[in-house]
């Protein structure tokens, strides 16, 4: 290992107009697209989280999503819709702070990950429209793998117990918090999209069909195979497994590997 790194640091030394390019690169990206959508999304979720609408829609959701997606706790309806329209690591830090609050138990916490992380409803419907694929016909073969994996994996445990719900009242300090703790998460993404967008271009000079699979946002600005796309946005790309990993901390990566690989099976939808 030390001397494959020795060598990728060789590798960056003697490339410093490409490393300093795609440095800039990533932090325009960085800054221009994820900043003003994920941010200000991150704060009003966690916002939204604490409201006691949202406690009243995970009531009347509750019993058809659980018939259809078999999970165990009311706040699970919340987090799979949420997951499906902002995409992850948004998503991914709701779910987590859900399981941190006692709001669902540790198996639902890691099943939703591995059954619903996925990109945003809107950049989804952006790629879908570029590369002209059914945007229906994506959703409902990306439900319908959801729908597998919680029925599969998600089984009703023994010793379930109803979930507290220790929503904070104090909204301000919620706020705050917010405010700190997105900071820190995006900083940390900055530094992930830099370092992959500098080793892909140092290592595999020109296009590789595999890029969306280490770095999906740079990968699908340029690929235009339905198929690559596809299987790529099931998979979702190591570099955004790097930032769903440093939400969670300590989860089993072996397993949202292997659901990755699963959704990667969308990729069959442009055989249709």
């Amino acid at each position: 290992m030390t001397i494959i790194l020795l060598f990728v640091l060789y590798l960056l030394m003697t490339n410093p107009n490409v490393v300093s390019r795609e440095v800039v690169n990533a932090s325009y990206l960085w800054f221009s697209v994820l900043v003003p959508t994920m941010y200000p999304n991150f704060v009003i979720l966690d916002m939204i989280a604490y409201m006691p609408l949202t406690n009243k829609i995970c009531t009347l959701l509750y019993k058809p999503f659980r018939l259809i997606f078999h999970i165990q706790y009311k706040k699970s309806t919340f987090l799979i819709l949420i997951s499906l329209l902002c995409g992850a690591p948004a998503s991914t830090k709701l779910i987590h702070s859900s399981y941190e609050n006692h709001e669902i138990s540790k198996k639902e916490y890691q099943n939703l990950i591995c059954g619903f992380s996925t990109l945003s409803f809107p950049y989804t419907l952006m790629i879908c429209s570029r590369l002209q694929i059914s945007i229906v016909a994506y959703y409902f073969f990306l439900i319908l793998l959801s729908i597998l994996w919680m029925q599969v994996w998600n089984k009703k445990e023994k010793d379930n117990v109803e979930a507290s719900s220790s929503y904070q009242k104090n909204y301000l300090e919620a706020f705050f918090n917010s405010v700190k703790k997105n900071i820190d998460i995006l900083i940390h993404i900055l530094g992930i999209l830099v370092i992959f967008r500098v080793l892909i271009t140092v290592l595999f000079k020109g296009d590789i069909i595999f890029y969306p699979f280490l770095e999906i946002l740079g990968g699908l600005e340029i690929t235009k195979n339905p198929c690559i796309a596809l299987m790529a946005m099931g998979f979702l790309g190591i570099s955004i497994h790097l930032q769903i990993l440093y939400i969670l901390e300590q989860f089993p990566y072996s397993k949202f590997l292997f659901s990755r690989i699963l959704f990667s099976s969308l990729g069959l939808l442009s055989l249709f």
